[in-house]
């Protein structure tokens, strides 16, 4: 009767420490995405404070006089989570968390019925997309993703 418990135990440690596996835990892992909508424009303006990080990215690709934050928000998704901010324009940016990998977080990023692409970022990493005119400007997003390694 012995031998029996302590199999029995094995057993049930054995598996305690599967699954506390990091491949199993991949599928709850979280991860934050920090979702910027901004306007830029050649109109003379200032440089929203806010978004200094932002505006040192964009000056590598845009010309402009202006940059203004609209929204600022921090989506906390799972894998394969859909994640929503809605713009100006009454249409929704979307970002779902694909796969985790050495490379960084591949995510799925779209304007609805502009563009949709994946886009792979490390940790704390800043992408940026252009997107349609609004107002005197064009619209732009940032999506930086912060998660924990392993």
């Amino acid at each position: 009767m012995k031998r029996f418990s302590f199999g029995l135990l094995f057993v049930i440690v054995s598996g305690a420490l599967l699954a506390g596996n990091p491949a199993w835990s991949q599928a709850e892992r979280r991860f934050s995405v920090k979702v910027t909508v901004a306007e830029i424009s050649n109109a003379q303006g200032k440089i929203d404070k806010r978004a200094k990080r932002l505006d040192r990215n964009l000056r590598k690709r845009f010309k402009y006089n202006s940059l203004k934050v609209i929204t600022e928000r921090r989506l906390e998704l799972g894998l394969d989570q859909v994640g929503s901010v809605r713009l100006p324009n009454g249409r929704m940016f979307r970002v779902r968390p694909l796969n985790l990998g050495d490379r960084g977080l591949l995510m799925a990023v779209g304007w609805e019925g502009e563009v949709m692409m994946d886009m792979r970022a490390p940790n704390n990493h800043l992408l940026v997309i252009g997107g349609p005119a609004h107002r005197g400007g064009q619209l732009v997003v940032s999506i930086e993703p912060h998660y924990q390694r392993d």
